[in-house]
């Protein structure tokens, strides 16, 4: 089995490339001799999560998705400046991840909250919003890897992939969060490739994380469910350590980074 397995991990780190789209079905084995490379992740990705995680490695993302909730419980990407481009025409119509052996969960099907509910076939302009008998309420719902962030790219239409939701509220994902993500672009576009590592605070979200690493080293943040519209993001500055702490893994298992000394000046932050 093992003797199997270190092929299957050659394989894997031979021809897992930068435009790759798989999915990683991690068995409970021990794999000491072997390390899957995976270039959206600065290092090594984070661990898959439980034990029923699927590992997701897109043309333009990773993620570890729980198929418990369908949800992501991280996602990496890294954002180069030939990748950022203009998104505010392309199509956002949700669909299911065909790389997930897991489907949709028959808990996503409840009509309350935040959740994916079952469509009124009755109403054939909801359509652009079904995905496989699910209806998927726009209002609630946002991309932990940005569309903005791979415009540029022949491949951004992955981004719509339910790998890659997460119920973000609107004023969070119009507001602070999506600052953010556009002060990313910017620097990424002056200075080159920044890493990203994003996800839930917990299982049941009540906020969201986001790491930024560049070649100067790390900064951190952490976004409450209920932030304002006109929040900062510089005030949601955090720590890795905590971070870490509040989810239960670490975000860099090989190497972490050290704290950057410019990047969140770079990043628009001067006070």
């Amino acid at each position: 089995m093992m003797k199997y397995w270190s092929s299957v991990m050659k394989y894997i780190k031979k021809f897992l490339i930068q435009w790759a789209s798989v999915a990683l079905l991690i068995p409970a084995i021990p794999v000491t001799a072997e390390t899957v490379h995976i270039a959206h992740c600065r290092g090594a990705c984070p661990p898959a999560g439980g034990p029923d995680n699927e590992v997701v490695v897109r043309h333009l993302y990773a993620a570890s998705v729980d198929s418990g909730t369908g949800l992501a419980q991280w996602v990496a990407y890294r954002v180069l400046p030939g990748s950022v481009g203009v998104a505010s025409l392309l199509p956002r119509r949700w669909e299911a991840d065909s790389l997930l052996r897991s489907g949709v969960p028959d808990e996503l099907l409840e009509a309350e909250g935040p959740r994916l509910v079952q469509p009124d076939l009755s109403n054939v302009q909801d359509r652009e919003y079904r995905v496989n008998e699910v209806l998927i309420n726009p209002e609630d719902r946002g991309r932990l890897a940005p569309m903005s962030s791979f415009a540029g790219t022949p491949y951004w239409e992955e981004l719509n992939k339910l790998s890659n939701m997460a119920p973000l509220p609107p004023a969070l994902r119009l507001g602070s969060w999506a600052r953010l993500e556009m002060a990313i672009n910017e620097l990424s576009a002056r200075t080159g490739v920044l890493y990203v590592v994003t996800g839930p605070l917990s299982a049941n979200p009540q906020g969201y994380f986001k790491v930024v690493v560049s070649t100067d080293g790390l900064v951190a943040f952490e976004f409450p469910r209920d932030l304002p519209l006109h929040a900062d993001f510089c005030v949601q500055a955090s720590t890795l350590a905590r971070i870490e702490a509040r989810i239960g893994f670490a975000l860099f298992p090989s190497a972490a980074p050290g704290a950057a000394t410019t990047l969140q000046e770079d990043l628009g932050c001067r006070h």
